[in-house]
């Protein structure tokens, strides 16, 4: 079982689908649900669509999967691997949901939030440059982030260095933890890129 299985596909389909449930409903929650909520949920599976699409077809949902193989598009047995796939990456994104906002607090809240959103923008944006799918991606991972941090550090290290030369006033150790939370999102973006997807 599982001899022609892609497994490169499978990892995409998990990636993927731990995207669109963690960023696409942090956005939506973030948006107030509604039009701007759905809004975001649909351009962060637009971008998702394109980033995945060439390596799995980017179902991302056990139901597509289902129908693809009732059509004979798929095997038995890519089909099986895509559900435990897809049912893994959506676990995985409600535990890291439930962990940075139940379990972290304060500043490293925004570190978990940053690092998250910052490896989503990053991926996309080593996968494609077509402006359309990272400007997709910069609006998600801006109305997830919700006032609580930034996926740019160089802008949260130009507004803090603002902040002490010119207004006098000390960095806000949140822009210092979301600068952190930026970078290790970068590496984590990157890792996916060239060992999952690549």
């Amino acid at each position: 079982m599982f001899e022609d299985t892609n497994i490169k596909a499978v990892s995409a389909e998990v990636m993927g689908t731990f995207f669109l449930v963690f960023v696409g409903l942090t956005a939506f929650g973030a948006l107030g649900g509604g039009f701007g909520g759905a809004f975001a949920f649909g351009v962060t599976f637009m971008v998702l669509m394109h980033v995945m699409g060439p390596i799995s077809g980017c179902h991302l949902n056990p139901a597509v999967s289902i129908g693809n193989f009732m059509s004979n598009k798929m095997s038995q047995d890519d089909t099986i691997a895509y559900v435990l796939g897809q049912v893994a990456g959506a676990f995985i994104a409600f535990a890291a949901m439930a962990g940075t906002f139940s379990v972290l607090e304060g500043d490293m809240f925004t570190l978990g939030a940053a690092a998250i959103g910052t490896a989503f923008f990053v991926l996309v944006l080593l996968s494609t440059q077509e402006p359309w799918a990272v400007g997709g991606a910069l609006f998600v991972v801006t109305a997830m982030a919700g006032g609580f941090g930034d996926v740019n550090p160089g802008l949260l290290a130009g507004s803090g260095i603002n902040e002490m030369l010119v207004e006098g006033n000390e960095m806000a150790s949140g822009a210092l933890y979301a600068m952190v939370g930026g970078v290790i999102g970068a590496f984590i973006g990157w890792a996916i890129k060239d060992n999952v997807l690549d």
